[in-house]
């Protein structure tokens, strides 16, 4: 049961805190008046999508194909702890903040489902209990792309 204590990114259903767009609507996103700057999901599983998502045009897009290019873009100096978010990430998934990851394939899905979970951690401050509840939904993100 999510209440006040619960981080906001599961609260809002989208563990990367994704910010509001004026141009983008994502599939399965809600309005919540209480919620001004973050996304609001109707489900965990369209939250972890639009993460996918994402991350995905950073690579094919904008050119970042590694840890440190996607994080910088994602949550940038000014407004973060980057360096810090870098090397947990690099941490936890065993990936090197320069090293080239690979392209978003269902070969390379692991891959990305780490860097995900990962990134929610230091977004919402999540243990393993809370990265093994996130997987079921991850997986089912996985299959809406």
């Amino acid at each position: 049961m999510k209440n006040k204590t619960t981080p906001r990114g599961l609260r809002n259903n989208n563990p990367l805190n994704i910010i509001k767009s004026k141009t983008v609507r994502w599939l399965g996103e809600t309005h919540c008046e209480a919620e001004q700057t973050f996304c609001h999901f109707s489900t965990m599983t369209y939250g972890l999508r639009a993460a996918l998502k994402l991350l995905r045009t950073y690579y094919q897009r904008h050119g970042c194909v590694t840890l440190r290019q996607i994080i910088r873009r994602w949550a940038p100096e000014t407004e973060n702890k980057t360096a810090a978010y870098i090397q947990t990430v690099s941490r936890m998934t065993g990936w090197h903040p320069d090293a080239p990851l690979p392209p978003m394939k269902q070969e390379t899905q692991v891959v990305w489902h780490d860097i995900v979970l990962a990134m929610a951690t230091v977004e919402c401050g999540l243990d393993q209990q809370g990265r093994d509840h996130l997987t079921p939904y991850l997986e089912n993100a996985w299959s809406l792309l």
